[in-house]
């Protein structure tokens, strides 16, 4: 590890730190420097006024026509600048002023203390010797044998010190010889300094630019230092250019000792409504892949164009498919198996909207891609009135697919979607009747045959929908709270339509919770419209505190079939011994206290006496940095295999320095680990570091043209650190090292209350 440390030194020399936040740092520390302020203070319009001085004293001897002499609690004030020493003498013959005893110093940029001032009288050409100094605003301070300002622009330490650490001994510091910081760049030059931590020399640095402000700044950020089983020892140093308000660049060279040498590069611009990135990962020969090239390219824009027009995008191409999984991006993770690319250009108005949309999705590990949107054109108009008391809505689209893989295998749909609506809305609840028509047409090109089919397909969906809610205080635990009870009850009729001659284009099963019982459809897409027959019951419990917050929240509801549905996807029979009744579905949200959460979902099968699936969530929090949380996913049947995950995250305070973070999640069903992180952040005021150990699964897809995939664990270690003045202001939250996981960590819904 020292070795790792001394390298990324290395690479800091002859270099500049960088600032990029798009937004000021806020202090970590607050630096105590003497903030002062005169005994008699001159009228405002006096103060103004930069080319007066002002004095104050005990005592004044002149010294006729152009010596003044000042003893005993002087004071001086000229525009910004203020000054109180015990003796001050001023001669206007040589335009000098000369202060000591005792002597403080402040204006804008700074504030100080000293042994002996020497000025001219127009404050443009200052020196001070043996003097401690504090950059007003900022946590940088230190102390300099002479400290000079040259044409009220630049400060000049000779023989210097710079921390941004409080205390006479400072946890880190840089002894310079020379510090010329300029205001109006807001940039500190140092020039042979030797970084010492706890007093003991580290690195010699030639060479150093620092921004002295929160503003972005040209230079190097904090290098980025692992090791992993994938990637061997992983070394990433950013270099930032702040090329123009509008624009910047981050090229990042990274040494993977498994692949070789990658570069990547990250271009951003904001351009009055339109702002976007582009970005590239190059690795011309990848040692652990026969020497192939490896490359990532994305771009990312969203903007808009006058008041209503709006337009977004997103595309990225990788070399192949395990990209993610071996040389991983700051652009997808592990756990993902496609990447979606896509482009739109949309209008909106008040009551309707009109949209353009292109769209490709590539799926990992497999030469079938699925269906390119090419492109679809789209208008919806929405709560339109028709009568006093009718509604209506419009939507309809044209979309065009396209299968890349098969380029004779494409169609054509035609959607229209009118739907008629009677809404009857009171205070105690709502009776909503809704008539929809689905009419769609497709011009299908079959690839195996050339034939082309055209096929119309008319179905109309009746929907009753009410809701209700009861509310009345009642008191648990000594505590009043306002409950609620409400019922819902829909009832959806769709006759059957045989759609087996139909493709699937962009249809999908749609997964199932409580508020899934109360769609209108079963599946994504237009391809397939579920024929339906049901009634789906269901019911909501709230209890709200006095600071109307909601402490606990039940749904529970259930869909009772009068026919079954014989809509599938692949267009095979239906299952004639399925129930009458769907799974029974629930939901519970429960916070306790303001510390402890508890949230679950279940999904009941009465007819298996079994539950098809379920998810739970308990966290103890204390603060941002002080939560538990424990979790379990189980799945009886998801691609003919089942889920069963326990895990548990925490970010927990060891005291008041350093932060213990973890994770850990098994598969209870295969008896293995497929995660786990262990981490432990310190900061302070003027400096922090991060180290972190993880092991998690990676699925590995086996060539482009084969489905299967091998699972393999990588395991690594990664370590960062900030001294805190060198570019960085900002704190590190130890809550980062859990979001980066397959696993990340999500916030209870309370948490937001």
């Amino acid at each position: 590890m020292q070795i790792l440390i001394l390298l990324a030194l290395v690479l800091f020399s002859y270099n500049a730190f960088a600032q990029t936040d798009d937004f000021p740092a806020m202090a970590q520390c607050h630096i105590n420097s003497p903030r002062l302020a005169p005994s008699q203070l001159p009228t405002l319009e006096q103060l103004t006024n930069p080319n007066k001085l002002f004095v104050i004293s005990d005592n004044t001897e002149i010294n006729y026509p152009s010596q003044l002499s000042y003893q005993g609690n002087v004071e001086l004030i000229r525009g910004n600048t203020y000054i109180n020493a015990q003796r001050a003498e001023i001669d206007r013959e040589s335009n000098s002023f000369i202060a000591s005893g005792n002597l403080h110093y402040q204006d804008n940029l700074i504030t100080l203390t000293s042994d002996l001032l020497r000025s001219s009288l127009d404050g443009k050409n200052t020196e001070l010797v043996n003097s401690k100094y504090w950059l007003n605003g900022q946590s940088i301070n230190g102390k300099a044998d002479k400290f000079r300002v040259i044409n009220s622009r630049f400060l000049v330490l000779d023989k210097a010190l710079l921390t941004t650490c409080a205390g006479e001994q400072p946890d880190w510091s840089l002894r310079a010889k020379k510090i010329t910081i300029d205001a109006a760049k807001e940039r500190a030059i140092i020039r042979q300094a030797t970084l010492e931590v706890f007093e003991v020399p580290v690195f010699y640095f030639p060479y150093l630019s620092l921004p002295i402000s929160d503003k972005r700044a040209s230079g190097l950020l904090y290098p980025s230092i692992g090791s992993s089983s994938n990637n061997g020892i992983d070394i990433s140093v950013p270099y930032y250019w702040n090329i123009a308000p509008q624009y910047d660049l981050t090229l990042t060279p990274r040494i993977m000792t498994n692949h070789g040498l990658q570069l990547t590069s990250e271009f951003r611009y904001l351009v009055e409504d339109q702002r976007g990135l582009f970005n590239l990962e190059f690795l011309p020969s990848d040692k652990s892949a026969d020497d192939s090239e490896r490359y990532l390219f994305h771009w990312s824009h969203s903007g808009k164009i006058a008041n209503n027009w709006r337009v977004a995008a997103s595309y990225t191409k990788l070399s192949d498919d395990n990209y993610f999984n071996t040389i991983g991006s700051d652009y997808g993770s592990t756990s993902d198996n496609q990447i979606t690319n896509y482009a739109t250009f949309s209008y909106f108005k008040d009551n309707w909207t009109t949209a353009i949309k292109v769209q490709d999705i590539d799926v990992f590990g497999t030469e079938d891609t699925l269906y390119q949107l090419l492109p679809q054109l789209s208008f919806n108009s929405y709560n339109n009135t028709l009568a006093k008391y009718l509604e209506y809505d419009v939507f309809s689209e044209f979309s065009y697919f396209k299968n890349t893989s098969t380029s004779e295998d494409d169609a054509a749909r035609v959607h229209l979607e009118p739907i008629l609506r009677l809404p009857i809305d009171y205070a105690a609840g709502s009776f909503t009747t809704e008539l929809t028509l689905f009419q769609t047409w497709y011009q299908q090109k079959n690839a195996t045959d050339s034939s082309n089919e055209s096929i119309s397909r008319t179905v109309p969906q009746l929907s009753i929908n009410t809701n209700l809610n009861f509310e009345r205080e009642t008191s648990m635990f000594g505590r009043d709270y306002f409950q609620t009870i409400e019922p819902r009850i829909q009832y959806l009729y769709v006759p059957y339509q045989d759609q087996s001659d139909i493709g699937l284009y962009d249809t999908a099963l749609l997964s199932e919770d409580y508020f899934g019982l109360f769609r209108s459809r079963r599946f994504s897409g237009l391809d397939r419209i579920a024929d339906a027959n049901q009634i789906t019951l269901g019911v909501t419990n709230r209890f709200i505190d006095s600071n109307n917050q909601e402490k606990l929240k039940l749904s529970v509801g259930q869909i009772y079939y009068f026919s079954q549905s014989q809509t599938t996807l692949d267009g095979t029979e239906a299952d004639s011994d399925t129930s009458s009744t769907s799974a029974l579905a629930g939901e519970i949200d429960f916070r306790a206290s303001d510390q402890w959460y508890f949230s679950g979902s279940v999904q009941f099968n009465e007819e298996y006496d079994a539950i098809n699936q379920n998810k739970i969530s308990l966290e103890y929090r204390r603060a941002h940095n002080k939560l538990i949380q424990i979790s379990h996913r189980y799945v009886r049947d998801i691609s003919d295999s089942q889920v069963d995950q326990l895990g548990i995250q925490t970010v927990w305070p060891i005291n008041n320095d350093w932060t213990f973070v973890g994770n850990y999640y098994r598969d209870i069903n295969l008896h293995r680990t497929i995660e786990s992180l262990i981490g432990l952040q310190y900061e302070s005021c003027c400096w922090s570091i991060r180290l972190q150990a993880y092991r998690q699964l990676n699925t590995n897809y086996e060539d482009s043209s084969n489905t299967s995939a091998s699972t393999t664990f990588d395991t690594g270690v990664s370590f960062s650190f900030q001294i805190k003045g060198l570019g960085s202001q900002q704190k590190l939250q130890a809550t980062e090292m859990l979001e980066n996981g397959q696993f990340g960590y999500r916030e209870p819904y309370y948490l937001n209350n």
